[in-house]
């Protein structure tokens, strides 16, 4: 992880990684200097390969310190340093996906900063990737500094049913094929399903989110039948 200084005028229209750029991460004050920590660019992309995205919007990125005391900030908080951003995700059709998916998949992939609808807005999710810090989960349409406490699967009321396997089922990192298979069940086995979280359509299948192992991945649900059915 590193953190590197950019240029709005000089670097605005140099590519990060393949769905950002560094004039994407400009403080709202005009200021050329950048701040970007790597880290946060393969955070962002993940989320967008994660979601199939269409387009992730940065709300707010580098911030200078009197910017941020501005909006609300101390001035020396995260956005400062360049390993913060707050952000609005849109799928493939072009809809916005609501914070509290953002939020469930960024506590699976083990980010430690994570504002649940930043600015109050339900659409939209902060990131931080300042992992010198203890980690923090927050709500902030409630709070800018509280915690929720140590998990977003019990703040936000998710609730799993029983599904039982009825073939080969495959276990995978993300909805889709192409998510990494982490293993598969040959025998019938009971499952827990995450049913009032988001179900993704993805080559052919709808996904549902499962709890194998005591971690949440993806398994297609054409393989699965809800236990007592």
């Amino acid at each position: 992880m590193s953190v590197k200084s950019y240029s709005l005028k000089k670097d605005g229209n140099k590519k990060l990684s393949p769905h950002f750029q560094v004039r994407e991460f400009r403080c709202k004050d005009g200021t050329d200097k950048i701040l970007i920590e790597s880290e946060l660019i393969s955070v962002l992309e993940q989320v967008f390969d994660h979601f199939d995205c269409s387009k992730i919007n940065i709300v707010s990125g580098y911030r200078t310190a009197k910017h941020d005391k501005r909006v609300g900030g101390k001035g020396r908080g995260n956005h400062v340093q360049g390993k913060a951003a707050d952000f609005i995700a849109y799928d493939k059709n072009g809809n916005k996906i609501k914070s509290r998916y953002i939020v469930l998949y960024l506590e699976d992939i083990g980010v430690k900063g994570i504002g649940y609808r930043s600015g109050g807005n339900e659409y939209s999710t902060h990131i931080d990737v300042n992992y010198r810090l203890k980690k923090w989960y927050g709500d902030e349409k409630k709070s800018m500094s509280a915690s929720i406490g140590k998990s977003f699967y019990g703040y936000l009321g998710i609730k799993y049913a029983s599904y039982m396997t009825i073939a080969n089922l495959n276990i995978r990192t993300k909805p889709g094929l192409s998510g990494k298979k982490v293993d598969t069940v040959r025998i019938a086995t009971m499952l827990k399903v995450a049913v009032n979280d988001l179900k993704i359509e993805a080559d052919g299948h709808i996904w549902y989110k499962v709890k194998y192992n005591g971690r949440h991945y993806y398994a297609a649900s054409g393989y699965l039948k809800e236990a007592g059915k």
